[in-house]
């Protein structure tokens, strides 16, 4: 997985974060899960990502901030709204492409 988010001024990008590892901490991806609601998420399209992202702003900052670490409040600010939501569904999918290989083999009762 490589995940990367621009930082602008205007139409010129500045400078760019990139994480290859989701690696973050459980006390934020904690905090997201209980601001979404999975039931919507029916086939991770960018028009649902983006809803999953709004249901979440409050927690979305330091998520952002931990997966991508060293990005300021202030570069933050002066992100695209698309990529955020392209940020999210790269996790989405890392994510349940990982819970699906993790339960491969697993039988049910």
């Amino acid at each position: 997985m490589n995940l990367k988010l621009n930082v602008y001024d205007g139409k010129t990008v500045v400078k760019t974060y990139t994480a290859e590892t989701l690696d973050c901490e459980f006390g934020i991806v904690e905090d997201i899960l209980d601001a979404l609601n999975t039931d919507d998420i029916k086939t991770g399209s960018k028009k649902e990502i983006g809803f999953m992202v709004l249901k979440c702003m409050k927690q979305l900052k330091p998520f952002l901030k931990d997966l991508f670490y060293g990005i300021t409040d202030e570069e933050l600010r002066k992100t695209k709204t698309s990529e955020i939501i392209d940020v999210f569904k790269g996790v989405f999918e890392f994510a349940t492409g990982e819970i699906a290989s993790a339960t491969e083999g697993i039988e049910k009762n």
